[in-house]
């Protein structure tokens, strides 16, 4: 057996480990818990209550900066939708035929 496997099997091997430290002490909001009959429970200490505004809000901000013409928000979602060079993906190009219509990218299927 190669020394890099005998090094592996030594460290997951129980018999080689130490015995276990002291612990620590709970703190009271550990102790206390989440009820079962809590219809509304919040995580201790304001874990997972975020401080930067959201990422939709952000690029609504942005497109309301720079007077976009959206008609509106579409579906469950509430995507964006509507005309302008905007909607047209992420880097549009214009027609590189003179004079023939310039159209955004295909149906893609939705």
């Amino acid at each position: 057996m190669k020394e890099a496997e005998k090094g592996a099997d030594k460290a997951f091997d129980a018999s080689n480990a130490p015995p276990p430290g002291p612990g620590r002490e709970p703190s009271r909001e550990e102790d206390e818990g989440v009820k079962d009959t809590d219809t509304a429970p919040r995580g201790p200490l304001g874990v997972g209550e975020s401080i930067n505004a959201r990422g939709e809000d952000i690029a609504r901000e942005a497109e309301e900066a720079r007077g976009s013409d959206r008609e509106g928000e579409k579906g469950a979602a509430g995507r964006p939708h509507g005309g302008g060079e905007e909607s047209r993906g992420v880097r549009p190009q214009p027609s590189v035929t003179p004079g023939s219509p310039d159209l955004g990218p295909g149906d893609q299927g939705s």
